[in-house]
């Protein structure tokens, strides 16, 4: 029979579970020997691959309703050959002369049936038969190995014999004729695999050698030969056609990814999901036994892999278990086979653990006058056991109910991207030190910020009395109080703030008192007319020193009395002091211990 011209096609739609031409771990099966010349046995040394060109089976499905139509049966001994509906799959069926009617050859409902199969024992057994097939118009390609895999369902049970015996069958050929078939189920190298009750994927593997001509053809038939009564089923249902060329000596010249991100895992943890690359050869399929080799940065965030190398598998893919560092962050990791060009490059993410600590804080030991807003937010980081910066933990922050304190805007703040929470203060109208905590679920108090609210800076303390004097250390107290006096911007005076008198800790020194308390540092109120002061007794050692007077939550500069502790005989004592003593206008009895 001449080769029939190819006809207008339709779309493939196989489906996916049979679209072999995508499927990975394709191996060597031997194939029938049908025409020397132009097939080799499986397995064979390819020569330099061709320029790869997918197969195309129209309405593979059977799910164009312009292919959908029938052919055959009618009067006993005939015989035909033509489109079913517009094609591209065409009928040729042949009963037995003035004995059978042909089968009939029929497409529709998604999908296509060969029915009425018969056999009459006359003589001699004698069947009629039937064929669908189409021209793809792919030409063929000379060292390839061709997969033809069909859904075939007869309605019960198939074993190898209905294939051998030429019952049911699939075949690839050159041509719509069955002389010109190259590879076919009848010769045993067919895979049979039950796909569920009584459908299975039938699969059929050939191989070209170094001579080929014309285009790929394929067959599903019904030519049973000697079978009746029960050897003989009488009708099969085909689907899901689809046809795929290979390399028959397999190189790497590409790799995917195996797996779809995004690929993260918590730090000392895995990755997920698990890293993996397909190595394909120059048309596509996976190519096994490739060792393929993954690297990660050597500093910073980064990962190890086990095993590493790997070896591709079965499907040409090559997985490792992925266990991230220490350190959180994004990085890259490679996927590199020798002499292929192109890595394959993952983006992984190195994720934070649970919150364990704070650190970093910011803005503590600072001030602000009373009313006004600190000027540097307080901060803080909160980390992982390895010190990583933990995103999105809530962090509040608590000021104290009375007394000095802020308001805190906001008062609970999730940390960012890095682990920091942060949040304003605003100073309240109480001047004084306090803290504010800063508190983690699971962890509780992880920070504490000090904080001072100031008075306003046109409040001051001056200077009264005499600013040097000098004493004998003979026990008795300098002859003139060490005497402030506290003022606003208009010199009025301002009662109940606290001034903080400071003698020197060690050598030429004083003690000082209030009348209340005493020693080298004395903190005494502002009285209804703003002074403050403190008498000062020389202690036992000789020199020049410096009591400071700091007035209490002020930035301003402390008023300074330098004083003189003298020895005994000194010349520069003259009635007890040098220069002229203001005396201590009677708030405290000057000479009292």
């Amino acid at each position: 029979m001449p080769l029939l011209a190819k006809r207008t096609t339709h779309p493939d739609t196989p489906r996916d579970r049979h679209d072999l031409r995508t499927r990975w771990g394709r191996r060597c099966i031997a194939a029938s020997l049908i025409v020397a010349a132009f097939w080799l046995p499986a397995c064979a040394v390819a020569a330099p691959a061709q320029p790869h060109t997918p197969i195309t089976v129209g309405n593979g499905d059977f799910s164009d309703a312009a292919n959908d139509g029938a052919v055959g049966g009618g009067l006993v001994g005939g015989s035909g050959n033509g489109d079913i509906g517009n094609g591209p799959w065409r009928g040729a069926y042949a009963g037995v002369a003035a004995l059978l009617a042909p089968p009939t050859l029929t497409i529709g409902g998604g999908r296509a049936e060969i029915g009425s199969l018969l056999g009459i024992n006359i003589a001699g057994i004698l069947n009629n038969h039937g064929r669908i097939y189409q021209d793809t118009g792919t030409a063929w390609v000379a060292q390839r190995r061709y997969r033809l895999g069909v859904d075939i369902d007869a309605g019960t049970v198939l074993a190898a014999n209905v294939l051998t015996s030429g019952n049911f069958g699939i075949a690839l050929a050159t041509g719509g004729s069955p002389a010109s078939r190259v590879c076919s189920s009848v010769g045993g190298s067919a895979t049979l695999s039950l796909l569920g009750g009584t459908n299975y994927r039938l699969t059929l593997d050939c191989q070209t050698g170094t001579t080929v001509s014309g285009t790929v053809f394929v067959h599903l038939f019904g030519e049973p030969g000697g079978l009746v009564t029960a050897d003989l089923l009488g009708s099969a249902r085909f689907d899901n056609v689809s046809v795929s060329s290979h390399l028959l000596s397999q190189v790497p010249a590409s790799l995917a990814a195996g797996s779809t991100g995004p690929y993260t895992g918590v730090v000392v943890g895995p990755i997920a999901p698990a890293l993996s690359v397909v190595v394909l050869d120059a048309l596509g399929d996976p190519v096994p036994g490739i060792t393929v080799t993954f690297a990660a940065p050597t500093s910073g965030a980064s990962a190890t892999f086990a095993p590493n190398p790997v070896t591709t598998d079965a499907n040409g893919v090559a997985q490792v278990t992925t266990t991230a560092n220490t350190i959180a962050g994004t990085y890259q990791v490679t996927a590199t086979v020798s002499g292929v060009a192109a890595p394959i490059v993952f983006t992984l993410v190195n994720q934070p653990g649970a919150p364990a600590s704070a650190g970093n804080l910011s803005g503590s030991g600072q001030g602000a006058v009373a009313g006004a807003a600190f000027a540097t937010p307080l901060g803080l980081r909160v980390l992982d056991a390895h010190g990583n910066g933990v995103p999105n933990v809530p962090v509040s922050f608590t000021a104290p109910a009375t007394g000095a304190s802020a308001l805190l805007l906001p008062s609970v703040v999730s940390t960012n991207a890095s682990g920091v929470a942060s949040t304003g203060a605003v100073a309240n109208l109480v001047t004084g030190a306090y803290s504010i905590a800063a508190n983690v679920q699971g962890l509780g108090q992880v920070a504490s910020f000090a904080l001072v609210n100031l008075l306003d800076p046109a409040i001051t303390a001056i200077g009264h009395g005499v600013p040097s004097q000098s004493a004998g250390i003979n026990g008795q107290p300098f002859a003139c109080a060490l005497l402030v006096r506290v003022v606003d911007g208009l010199g009025a005076p301002v009662p109940d703030l606290e001034i903080d008198f400071v003698a020197p800790a060690s050598g030429a020194s004083a003690t000082l008192s209030d009348g209340v308390s005493s020693g080298s540092s004395v903190t005494t109120g502002s009285d209804a007319n703003g002074f403050a002061l403190v008498e000062a007794t020389p202690n036992g050692i000789a020199g020049l020193y410096t009591v400071g007077a700091q007035l209490r939550h002020s930035l301003a500069a402390p008023v300074e009395f330098h004083l003189r502790n003298l020895a005994e005989n000194d010349p520069m004592l003259i009635n007890g002091f040098d220069g002229l003593c203001i005396p201590a206008i009677g708030l405290l009895k000057v000479g009292s211990q």
